[in-house]
């Protein structure tokens, strides 16, 4: 067997679809299969902009990912199109060229549109491509009952095709050493400088606190614009770091005396079972799909505005130590659920079906 993996990108980045898809193709290597990954030259702003040699990349036009060699390199032998998000004419591509070869397609759509960038061209593709899609991908793989829900109100037709598989957590291969710190207690925020996710909430609500506690956030000085540079400026608890080596990303769980992520969309949140391996109590935006996922015991949830985040700090601050473990290990213990053999098990079986393979592998 062999499967074509496509994503929109895929250098090593900090979270989001990127770690997904490298975290998948583990999946892959465990059951034997066969895969190539095919991208394309977008970058969003990631840890390094060097390409992997086993990964094809393709040159795209214009912001809706329109990929003419796409279609060249699909006609390689393959059983299976393994297709990230449906948001962009590359999608469309590979599913028409899957589908006219009589291959087997499976999408997984990270949601689906979250932000208003290019909300015209995007209104175009949900009228008249994305039903078009659905009715050819052989299954759909939600993190979530949530995202399920969302997909069969949406396109009730396809609620046969859906199967929830939610990420897999692994123990890292590289541990925090808890021992150095250079900021004492802090709150961490780990996650890149896109748009859903409100840093500039973030660092205004933190800019209001007297406290002596530090800010600590993963984003580089050209994502931080306006106003939020001279609150940054003016408060020496505040520190920017860029993006951060695996090593030091660990590091930062480990010593961090939460994880805080304010954020108006996820399609899983990774980054909380990270937090939760060193039992770290969790501050973050109340979406349904951390309700979800996350035992409420241990989160400290806000809504995106100031005073609900300042309220979630101050909150947290006057805890004592004991209501902080008991914070961070009650999210630790879930964390089995969602062990990286209980995932594997659900795709080799979702896999068997969509290939129609009587003796799985």
């Amino acid at each position: 067997m062999k499967i074509l993996e496509l994503t929109r990108s895929f250098y090593p980045s900090i979270g989001g679809m990127e770690k997904f898809v490298a975290d998948r193709l583990k999946i892959y290597e465990n059951l034997n299969i066969d895969y190539q990954v095919i991208t394309t030259t977008h970058s969003e702003k990631k840890i390094t902009s060097q390409k992997l040699n086993d990964v094809i990349y393709l040159h795209s036009y214009t912001p809706y990912e329109i990929v003419p060699a796409l279609s060249k390199v699909m006609k390689h032998g393959y059983d299976l199109l393994s297709l990230n998000q449906l948001s962009y004419y590359y999608s469309v591509q590979a599913v028409n060229s899957a589908y006219k070869n009589k291959k087997k397609i499976i999408l997984t759509p990270h949601f689906h549109f979250h932000t208003d960038k290019f909300k015209v061209v995007k209104k175009f593709h949900n009228i008249f491509f994305v039903p078009q899609i659905l009715t050819k991908v052989n299954k759909i793989i939600c993190f979530t009952e949530h995202e399920a829900n969302y997909w069969i109100k949406k396109y009730p037709a396809i609620e046969n095709k859906i199967v929830i598989i939610p990420h897999y957590f692994e123990p890292p291969e590289i541990t925090g050493d808890n021992s150095k710190n250079d900021f004492g207690k802090f709150f961490l925020f780990l996650g890149r400088g896109e748009k859903n996710k409100r840093f500039d909430l973030l660092i205004q609500a933190f800019s209001k606190l007297n406290t002596d506690y530090h800010l600590v956030l993963t984003l580089d000085e050209d994502e931080i614009i306006g106003e939020l540079k001279n609150l940054i400026k003016k408060n020496e608890r505040i520190h920017i770091l860029g993006r951060v080596s695996e090593k030091r990303k660990q590091n930062l769980l480990a010593t961090c005396s939460a994880l805080i992520l304010p954020t108006d969309f996820e399609a899983f949140g990774i980054v909380n079972f990270e937090a939760s391996y060193y039992r770290k109590p969790l501050l973050i935006t109340e979406l349904p799909v951390f309700n979800h996922i996350l035992d409420k015991k241990g989160v400290i949830y806000f809504e995106n505005n100031l005073n609900s985040i300042i309220n979630a700090l101050k909150k947290f601050i006057r805890l004592n130590e004991k209501e902080r473990k008991e914070m961070g290990d009650v999210n630790f213990r879930i964390l089995e659920n969602y062990s990286f053999d209980k995932i594997v098990s659900m795709y080799k079986k979702m896999l068997a079906e969509t290939l129609h393979l009587e003796n799985n592998f």
